[in-house]
């Protein structure tokens, strides 16, 4: 992701890597970790679509002021309009969707993540 970057236009010295987290919650302390020492006010999360929420409802639980900008990556499988086209086995893009929206559910009801309303993703930037 690093050299995909460079190569689009991004300078490497502005690019900071977090390779020590093994789930999103660890991924957002350990990325606001390397950031500690500034003062920002938002930030752009760039994963697969069925992610992006989680993401977002992690960073917003814990910074609900800070502006949070929505980057999807394509897979081919599970983004917006095409994780619908796949049956429901494992790793397709519906069982993701499914998956994910699961633990959206699952967290929000045990306080760990904001729990989104439709409103708060409309509001939210996000690019295509």
């Amino acid at each position: 992701m690093k050299n995909l970057a460079i190569k689009l236009g991004v300078k490497e010295e502005d690019i900071l890597i977090e390779d020590k987290s093994n789930n999103s919650f660890e991924n957002v302390d350990n990325s606001f970790a390397l950031i500690n020492n500034e003062d920002i006010k938002q930030i752009a999360i760039i994963t697969s679509c069925f992610h992006l929420k989680r993401c977002m409802a992690i960073i917003k639980k814990k910074f609900k002021d800070l502006e949070v900008i929505l980057i999807p990556s394509k897979d081919g499988f599970s983004d917006s309009d095409n994780w619908f086209l796949s049956d429901n086995s494992y790793n397709s893009g519906r069982s993701l969707a499914t998956y994910e929206a699961n633990l959206l559910i699952k967290y929000a009801k045990e306080g760990k993540i904001l729990d989104l309303d439709i409103q708060d993703i409309v509001n939210s930037k996000s690019y295509n």
